[in-house]
């Protein structure tokens, strides 16, 4: 039942909302260490820290303290040690280790360009890690670009600095380089005799530099030797208990961004193999972290989260037969889990149709599952819920989508204004929680409904599915969107004359594509869109591979496809009053593809359009940018939306 006093929700409630950002299971499974980040609105800024609780249940303690940014902690193998990374002494992030039971924690490096994620060797003696190398050039030097690859959204230029391993003694002492070269190194993994480290690292080549394989080497850095050749972007590998075995993630394709669980022979003696079918995917989320493969401690099967229709499962595959077994599921996403094979245990974080960032634990085959914390319980007491449901509508292809659907607390009364958001991907799905897109729960807490399907293209219902809209952008799916609208105000439940569509990157590409197709929608609101697919192919840090997959040919073959699919060629015509918001720091979606939409409808004049310009923002300023950012964000996008969906207001109003 609603509370009589229920407060409504704004914007600026993001800025005492709580995030479980990361969290790691014990390997004898009785502690469950998380980051827990907050913000400091004052210092307009993040304040993230570790926390310990017990994975049986019980008070959270932390143990870390201060205002800095304390995150990516990784117990020692005895469980009596964590190390993590710190900015706490200024400058570039740096490793340190603190015992569970208390103490000050100590540094253990002092690398130039800071430390990236450490991994421990199986006695506890050492770590590796991975660190940035800068280059010789002197600031402000001409940059020389050899390869497509040499920027990186959230990074910026990478082309005058490599990524390489380092070894550094746990008790403290020189970090050691054990890489170098012109590729890059990543994730880490001991073998469990600590003989052997595992790690990803890229291709050199001009156009394969996003392309990375498995290799393996002694912690020493010699006899480096290649394993993986065929999966051209494997990722995140992780030992089984013999040490003859290597599980990792990638896609099938170049290009592809629907993920897989591969396992390879070690020693590089056999094409690796991959054990989920194309017609299931690795679940990821841009508010999730994705952990390795978790290999069971018979070595017979890997842990992982595979995405569904609307939500993602952890789920137990056989590594000889690739049979599926569900381990935990229902109707949440599941955005992380952390194994202690030895201890059958496993800790995870989901997101409910309502809040992300709720804490758990299981045994191994998903029995006995707990919630141990949720950190916004207070945050959401008394608030004015949606009433959320997964609705199934018939499509206007005649397969069916999901969709999460969002109404006012007691489902409106009425025709209600509708809020179509269009996920981004476009091979991805929904996600749930508050802190995604709070405007959501802004709207409907005015009264609004907000509908975010899952059309054709999304993750979770298999390949075929999923590659439906390869070359198909906006043609296959606004029909969906459509079909869906008119479903809902047949019966009564939404109001016709207004409707509004709004999405980020892919869904600023489908609320671009949308005005110049259709009348249906009264605003818009493009998020980095992709405005032309031309332009996107030679600018954004990924286009000139995966927009190659996803118009199944490369523009100079295909040019006509890439300008009829562009948005930018039929908003000539627009007459929805449209909303165009971008990081300026962007290099996915490049501002340059929102400066071409708001160019092409302002000069056309036939519709009313803003351009919100973020400084230092890049592809995900929405969900981790600056946090005056975001509730400004939010804000404008409710202010919009309500100005010219307003029930006085004529809909060609200008």
């Amino acid at each position: 039942m609603r509370h009589p006093h229920a407060r409504r929700f704004e914007a600026d409630d993001l800025l005492s909302f709580k995030l479980v950002a990361e969290m790691v299971l014990s390997p004898d499974g009785r502690w469950i260490v998380y980051v827990l980040e907050e913000i400091d609105a004052e210092a307009d800024t993040y304040v993230s820290n570790l926390w310990l609780i017990p994975a049986s249940g019980g008070a959270p303690r932390q143990i870390t303290f201060g205002s800095d940014t304390n995150e990516s902690p990784r117990f020692s193998p005895d469980s009596s040690r964590i190390a993590f990374l710190s900015d706490r002494d200024g400058g570039p992030a740096q490793l340190y280790v603190i015992r569970i039971d208390g103490g000050e924690a100590r540094r253990l490096t002092d690398l130039k360009s800071g430390a990236g994620l450490p991994a421990w060797s199986p006695d506890g003696a050492a770590l590796v890690l991975s660190a940035k190398v800068a280059s010789d050039a002197p600031p402000g030097a001409p940059r020389v670009v050899t390869r497509a690859l040499y920027k990186s959204d959230g990074v910026g230029f990478v082309l005058d600095r490599r990524t390489h391993l380092f070894i550094v003694p746990a008790d403290g002492g020189e970090a050691r380089q054990i890489t170098r070269g012109d590729a890059n190194e990543s994730d880490p993994a001991w073998s469990p005799d600590g003989r052997l480290i595992a790690f990803s690292r890229t291709r050199s080549g001009p156009r394969d530099a996003h392309c990375s394989d498995l290799w393996v080497m002694t912690p020493s850095g010699e006899g480096l030797r290649q394993v993986t050749r065929s999966c051209p972007l494997a990722t995140m590998p992780s030992w089984s208990p013999d040490g003859r075995t290597l599980a990792f993630y990638g896609p099938r394709e170049d290009g592809a961004s629907r993920l897989h669980v591969w396992v390879a022979d070690a020693r590089g003696e056999a094409e690796p193999r991959m054990i989920t079918s194309e017609e299931t995917e690795v679940a990821s989320f841009p508010l999730g972290k994705l952990m390795p493969p978790a290999w069971s401690a018979d070595g017979r099967e890997i842990a992982v989260v595979l995405a569904t229709e609307s939500t993602s499962e952890v789920t137990l595959v056989s590594v000889e037969q690739g049979a599926l077994r569900k381990a935990i599921s229902d109707d949440r996403q599941i955005t992380q889990i952390s194994a202690a094979p030895g201890a059958g245990a496993i800790a995870f974080l989901w997101s409910t149709m309502r809040l992300c960032g709720l804490l758990g634990s299981a045994r191994w085959d998903g029995s006995d599952a707990r919630l141990l914390i949720d950190v916004n319980e207070a945050w959401g007491e008394d608030r004015a819920w949606p009433d959320v449901s997964l609705r199934e509508f018939s499509g206007a292809s005649g397969m069916k989508n999901v969709g999460l659907l969002m109404l006012p607390p007691g489902g409106g009364g009425g025709p209600v204004p509708l809020l179509v958001h269009v996920h981004g991907g476009p091979h991805a799905s929904v996600e749930f929680g508050f802190t995604y897109r709070p405007y959501w729960y802004v709207l409907v807490s005015r009264g609004w409904a907000v509908l975010s399907l899952n059309p054709v293209g999304s993750t979770g219902q298999g390949k075929e599915f999923a590659d439906r809209l390869r070359g198909r952008w906006g043609e296959r799916d606004l029909p969906e969107h459509l079909a869906a609208i008119d479903e809902l105000v047949a019966e009564g439940t939404v109001d016709g004359d207004r409707v509004a569509i709004a999405g980020k990157s892919y869904g600023g590409f489908m609320a671009a594509w949308a005005i110049g197709k259709t009348k249906r929608f009264r605003a818009a609101v493009s998020g980095a869109p992709v405005a032309n697919l031309e332009s996107h192919f030679g600018t954004s840090d990924t286009g000139y591979y995966v927009d190659p997959h996803d118009m199944r040919g490369e523009p100079f073959d295909k040019r006509e496809l890439y300008r009829k699919l562009s948005p930018v060629s039929s908003v000539g015509e627009a007459t929805t009053p449209t909303l165009i918001l971008c990081g300026e720091e962007d290099h996915r979606c490049p501002i340059g593809q929102s400066e071409e939409l708001f160019a092409a409808l302002a000069r056309s004049g036939k519709a009313p359009v803003e351009f919100i310009r973020f400084p230092g923002g890049d592809h995900h300023l929405a969900e981790h940018g600056k946090p005056s950012h975001r509730v400004f964000y939010s804000r404008r996008i409710v202010e919009w939306i309500e100005r010219y969906c307003a029930r006085d207001r004529a809909p060609d109003a200008a």
